[in-house]
This record gives structure tokens, sequence and C-alpha cells, in this order.
């Protein structure tokens, strides 16, 4: 697919999590299907499932996550005709677990060393490429991100020489670049100039883009990750809204097209 666009399913809250509500499991289901189906009637090229509603995050994902998140996970896609691919945040090695465990295509992780809002976070090349190998999830594709959601990164190099240094040593399937935070979008002239420095990789914008953006997003990236700006109202944690969902990939469409 030429320059995919990739929605998200982010899951309510799961139980055990600051603002679970005590849904079952059916209702928690019913939920993610229904975003789901709004993504696939819009024509979404690919769609990523995660528990976005979880936070704070935690480094290492309860065991009671990952258990729901993996049954949940695996019942969404059955049938599904377009790639998929999942994220327990904010822990790379269970979103490899699963995605190995239900047949996901990809999963979405960072290479960073930050401090903020989730306490100090440490996400290792070394260790999620070693165990990516160990459980056998070699054809698992990484979507990596270098850049920090709401903490300051400790690695004070810029993203263009963070993408050099990740592209030789550990090249990733694709790069995100994202904003500041989730719905916050990056500076286009970065993601371009990231694309510059490592024309071999795919570049994606990662976050902050709406529809009256798609298509200048489109223009330097390879393709696009979006989930606040489909929710009603652009609120992250709401249900996917079918007419906002439509209307992004109405503008896609057109921007590929010409």
């Amino acid at each position: 697919m030429h320059k995919p666009i990739i929605g998200m399913v982010h899951l309510p809250a799961l139980p055990g999590s600051p603002y679970a509500n005590g849904m079952s499991r059916s209702k928690l289901l019913d939920a993610a299907k229904r975003d789901l189906d709004a993504l696939l009637e819009a024509g979404f090229d690919g769609i990523s499932i995660s528990n976005e509603a979880d936070r704070p995050y935690l480094t290492t994902a309860p065991s009671e996550v990952i258990a729901l998140f993996t049954w949940l996970a695996s019942e969404l896609p059955r049938d599904l005709s377009i790639p998929f691919g999942c994220g327990v945040l904010i822990d790379p090695l269970a979103s490899l677990a699963v995605a190995r465990a239900i047949g996901a295509r990809f999963v979405r992780t960072s290479h960073t060393i930050e401090v903020g809002a989730f306490g100090v976070v440490t996400q290792s090349p070394a260790e999620i490429l070693r165990y990516r190998q160990a459980i056998g999830a070699t054809d698992v594709a990484l979507l990596t991100n270098y850049s920090p959601h709401f903490s300051t990164s400790l690695d004070s190099r810029d993203s263009v020489e963070i993408a050099r240094t990740y592209a030789a040593l550990c090249p990733p399937d694709a790069i995100q670049v994202p904003g500041a935070g989730a719905g916050s979008a990056p500076s286009l002239e970065t993601v371009a100039a990231v694309r510059a420095a490592v024309p071999a990789i795919p570049v994606l914008v990662a976050s902050g883009v709406t529809a009256d953006s798609v298509a200048a997003a489109l223009d330097v990236a390879d393709g696009i990750i979006v989930g606040t700006w489909l929710k009603r109202e652009g609120y992250i944690y709401g249900a996917v809204d079918p007419e906002r969902a439509r209307r992004f990939m109405d503008q896609a469409r057109a921007a590929r097209d010409s």
C-alpha cells in the first residue's frame, strides 16, 4: 500500500488501571469493535490496538492487563483483511509477546531514555531485539519512535542524528515521528529531515494529524498513524466518530491520488 493510513483502536480502561469503571469483558469488546467497525467502514489501510486508557502507564505491564489485552486483541481482528498491530503501553516486551500470540503484523515501540510523566523510562533496543529473536517474532515489524511523549529525552542529540544512529546499528521496519504528546503534531520540517537522513526506512507521522493537515503530512512522510483526531470532539478517550473517520480517509485518498 502506498502511504498507508493506520487508525488506532484504543481499548477502554482495563481492570486494575486507575480509570477502569467496571466494564465487563463483553462490554469492553463491544466498545472496541464499535471503533474498529468505524475505521473499517471509512477504509483505513491498517489498524493498531492499544490500551491508551490505562494511564498513567507502567513500564512493565501487569499480568491482568496482558491477559485481557491478549483476549480482546485476539477477538477483534477475526477475518480482518487489512494488517493489524498492537501496543501494550508502555511495555515493548509485552507488546511483542501479545503480537506473537495473536498474529499481529507490527508493534509500536520506542528506543528512548526519558524522564517525565511516567517516571524514568528506558526502552533498550538491545533488549527489545533480543527478546523478539528469542520468542520467534522476527516477522513482527517494529514501528519505532525515538522521541518521548510527555517527557524529556536524556539523549540530547537532535532527532535526525538519533535516527541515523539507530538506522546504522539496529534499523527498524519504520520510524515514527510524533509530537510532544498524543494528539500533538510534530514539525513537518523534522519529519522531512528524518526521511531525508534515512531514505531506506519508511517514516510515519505518528500523532497530531487532522483531516485538514493530512495532505501536507503525506507530502513529506511515507504514512500516517492517527487516533485522537478521529474521536468525537477530538477527545482521545472517547469513541471513534464515524464521520470524522470518513472525512479523514476521504482527504487521505484525495492526497494520495494527486
